[in-house]
């Protein structure tokens, strides 16, 4: 079996050449948030219905992680929010059975593996560049010009230092978050790989024929060894989702503290 890890479907657009697989999981992952979105507020009740009250449920939950900064937090929620929803819906769209789209020829010869956006480094890498914008300029509108003062602090010659974090935080933002969704769909593939190793007639199929092979028939006995050989990799992909909640977690949460960090006072 052959895998292609990291190859994209490149297309030139305007002069510049564009991961067409990572654009429409893209899409697809906009698309998902946008259309809950809508359900959530296409009919407010004052008592709300079961999906209104899950959506005011998240709401409250990102609301109580900015509430150390006053009524400047209220500002922030909907960043921190929708970055959360983004991320982890991206994350989850990987566990989707892309494979699928290798029965067109055309996307099969472009050897492109259809994954979650956030394992594309293009994609985390302007994630992490709109939080540095964001805290920045959130900074900016909380304290002037004086905002710019802690690069100098507490001597000035540590200014290089403290101007380096903010080109450093974007960098271990973006990293982090492609890395381990990225590893982990590859440990997927290469599980994959291993099972299609193993159903063969000396292993999973040679065992369910031996075992039922005089009470079943011989297509059953085919079919109960290609079933017990798609649940191998349940645990890793059961796992994944555990990865995807938590990056996305983590993300928002270093984003939230960059931010109080630009807005508080004592910075």
């Amino acid at each position: 079996m052959e895998f292609h890890i990291g190859a994209h479907w490149t297309v030139n657009i305007l002069g510049m050449n564009v991961h067409l697989d990572t654009l429409i999981t893209l899409w697809i992952t906009m698309a998902i948030i946008i259309f809950f979105a809508l359900i959530a507020v296409g009919n407010i009740k004052l008592v709300p219905s079961k999906i209104q009250a899950i959506f005011e449920n998240i709401v409250t939950i990102f609301s109580s992680l900015t509430k150390d900064m006053g009524d400047e937090g209220k500002k922030h929620t909907p960043i921190l929010m929708t970055l959360f929803l983004f991320i982890i819906t991206g994350n989850l769209i990987g566990q989707l059975p892309w494979k699928i789209l290798n029965f067109f020829p055309q996307i099969k010869a472009t050897h492109a593996e259809f994954a979650s956006p956030t394992n594309d480094i293009n994609v985390t890498a302007g994630l992490a560049i709109i939080v540095l914008l964001y805290y920045i300029i959130s900074g900016i509108k909380v304290k002037g010009i004086g905002y710019f003062k802690h690069y100098f602090q507490p001597v000035w010659f540590m200014t290089p230092f403290n101007m380096l974090e903010d080109v450093v935080r974007p960098l271990t933002l973006s990293l982090r978050l492609f890395a381990n969704i990225l590893a982990g769909e590859i440990l997927i593939m290469v599980l994959g790989g291993l099972i299609a190793s193993l159903l063969d007639p000396v292993s999973i199929s040679a065992f369910c024929q031996n075992t039922l092979g005089g009470i079943l028939p011989s297509s059953w006995v085919y079919n109960i060894s290609l079933f017990l050989g798609s649940l191998l990799p349940l645990p890793i992909m059961f796992f994944e989702l555990f990865v995807a909640f938590i990056q996305a977690l983590v993300f928002t949460l270093l984003t939230n503290a960059y931010i109080q960090g630009a807005v508080a006072k004592h910075h």
